[in-house]
């Protein structure tokens, strides 16, 4: 042993010095550990040293091979779509993806109570497992028959502390067969240095083979069970900044509600039709084509305006439902929202849709077309005061002359606005929506036709609107379950459970027949009492209106106070003067205390 150590190693093992050094350049530690074999190992390194360079350019020729098969097949044999994450698309499969049944199966999922945490902030509000909708089991005709107050909440409440898990794939691939054919889903994260990103994850679906049609299909099919779960729901978007100040602004889905029949506004019929029938004139194909053979741009404006409460969002909505449009709501009183932001939300709208933008009047945007008046009343109170003390006709050149030297203002200006609607470069196909409280604070500018082509003027309920407003909250409906006293459905309801648990037989059966008996009587009872109603419905709603003086109260006013008696026309009517008194003097001492 000591004999060898006092050997060099490179007569030892039959290597030269400068190999030596040059293996040790090339692979660190290779003296090392070429001298630990040897000493106590009694392995000589050098001896393998051919076969260990052959092993590793084996190594290193297998790998390159493999990276350029493997190239090779994803460049000619596999056919793969990318999904990013800002387009809907991306909803659309994420949806389809969670109600999959392998997705039972896997053992590497994300949960959580939405398919995408990140763009889909309306789904826990309109999904068909959506707790809050109870699913429709309390829908049906004579489904609630017999059923106690406190067995239907405790139902509720109970579900209602637990929302729906969505189980979607989670980062990385995923094989999942689809009509008999294998397909592959990888799920990539991309990091940043940036803590807000706009497409910060994709999704690539793959297949073997040149033909892509099975991925078509694919997606295809989640798009149609995404849409097909709305129905014939009115799908609602609003304009948000997802990725806060640093971020765009975009579309982002917050609902999808019932449509509103159009009988339910409370509207002179005369202008209910007007707005309604022009409406399909526009959307008629013929009117696109008449429209592009003269050169003018494909748009229609409306503006809705009177007091608030009289139902001008309601029209804009029941429209929408009507026609099957699409709603996108933007609120231009928003700090945030640029010209910039406001110019490419507007260019993302579909080709038919409706666009609301609510209380215009109120956004700043009213006699000038510089600077915002929300701006000039955010400033300090020393520059209020200078601009108090200037004349009005001056006060529009000073607006624009700081809007010129200011870098960039906040908010939405009016020749930004007017830009949007029928600049060069606005959308067009879609319906533009404007409701204001004051129309007479609007420029002209934004009036003119071609912004707004139709007025619809919204006033205080007359004789005829209280009358329908009347029967429609109290016409009686086929679906409607029997009104009868909480006490009673407690008591039936308590019964109920006890005979199921604690009775005899014998008692069981009579109670049972007995809580049938009075089922079944009040049924008829609310069959007669149905009957009743539809036939002196209009006789009440006459004297309702006889009461309540015309011209003087809103729709939401009336029917505010109608939703306290929902079940009891009658008591209703009897009230119906002293509250009109009553709101009459509170109305009378806020106009005092504005003065």
């Amino acid at each position: 042993m000591d004999s060898n150590q006092t050997i060099p190693l490179s007569e030892r093992t039959g290597i030269s010095s400068h190999e030596t050094l040059f293996l040790d350049a090339m692979i660190p530690g290779y003296s090392l550990v070429s001298r630990f074999l040897l000493s106590y190992l009694k392995i000589d390194l050098a001896a393998y040293l051919q076969q260990l360079i052959f092993l590793v350019m084996v190594g290193a020729a297998t790998k390159y091979a493999i990276s350029y098969i493997s190239d090779f097949v994803k460049e000619y044999l596999v056919s793969t779509a990318e999904i990013r994450l800002d387009d809907e698309t991306f909803n659309y499969f994420m949806y389809w993806i969670s109600r999959q049944p392998h997705m039972k199966r896997t053992n590497r999922f994300v949960a959580g109570v939405k398919s995408n945490g990140y763009c889909s902030e309306g789904e826990s509000e309109d999904d068909d497992n959506n707790p809050d909708q109870d699913n429709g089991e309390w829908d049906e005709p004579g489904s609630a028959d017999g059923v106690s107050w406190d067995e239907y909440w405790a139902k509720v409440m109970s579900r209602d502390k637990y929302k729906p898990l969505r189980f979607t794939p989670s980062q990385g691939r995923h094989i999942f067969w689809y009509k008999r054919r294998p397909l592959m889903l990888e799920r990539r994260h991309q990091t940043s240095s940036h803590r807000y990103v706009l497409n910060n994850e994709r999704l690539y679906l793959s297949c073997l083979g040149r033909d892509a049609s099975i991925l078509r299909t694919v997606l295809n099919e989640a798009q149609q069970a995404y849409v097909q779960r709305d129905g014939n729901r009115t799908i609602i978007y609003r304009g948000t900044n997802r990725y806060y100040s640093r971020g765009a602004w975009d579309w982002a889905r917050c609902m999808a509600r019932s449509p509103r029949p159009l009988s339910t506004v409370v509207l002179d019929p005369r202008q209910k039709d007007e707005f309604i029938d022009d409406i399909k004139e526009y959307l008629h194909p013929r009117t696109r084509r008449w429209y592009s053979n003269r050169g003018i741009p494909y748009r229609r404006g409306y503006l809705l305006h009177g007091p608030p409460g009289t139902g001008k969002t309601s029209l804009c909505f029941a429209a929408a439902g009507l026609f099957g449009l699409k709603l996108y709501l933007l609120n231009l009183n928003s700090k945030s929202l640029d010209e910039e932001s406001l110019a490419s939300l507007f260019s993302e709208l579909p080709n038919r849709c409706i666009v609301l933008l609510e209380d215009v009047d109120t956004a700043g945007i009213t006699k000038t077309r510089g600077k915002t008046i929300a701006d000039i009343d955010s400033k300090e109170s020393e520059d209020d005061a200078d601009l108090e003390e200037v004349p009005a006709e001056e006060v529009d050149a000073i607006v624009v002359e700081e809007a010129v030297s200011t870098d960039k203002a906040d908010g939405i200006t009016l020749s930004g606005l007017l830009n949007v609607i029928d600049g060069v470069a606005a959308s067009e196909g879609r319906i533009l929506v404007m409701t204001s409280n004051h129309p007479e604070k609007l420029d002209a500018a934004l009036l003119r036709p071609g912004r707004v082509d139709m007025r619809v003027a919204f006033g205080y309920a007359s004789k005829m609107a209280i009358e329908e407003l009347f029967s429609s909250i109290y016409m009686a409906m086929d679906g409607d379950s029997p009104r009868t006293s909480a006490a009673q459905r407690t008591k039936n309801g308590n019964s109920k459970l006890a005979n199921s648990f604690s009775t005899p037989n014998g008692h069981t059966r009579s109670k049972s027949l007995e809580l049938l008996e009075i089922e079944v009587k009040e049924k008829e009872a609310h069959q007669t009492y149905l009957t009743e109603l539809r036939s002196r419905i209009n006789t009440l709603a006459k004297e309702f209106a006889s009461i309540i003086p015309a011209d003087e109260f809103t729709a939401a006013e009336i029917q505010g106070y109608l939703l306290n008696y929902k079940n009891t026309p009658e008591v209703a009517i009897k009230g119906a003067g002293d509250w009109a008194n009553t709101l009459r003097e509170k109305k009378k001492r806020r106009e005092e205390k504005r003065v």
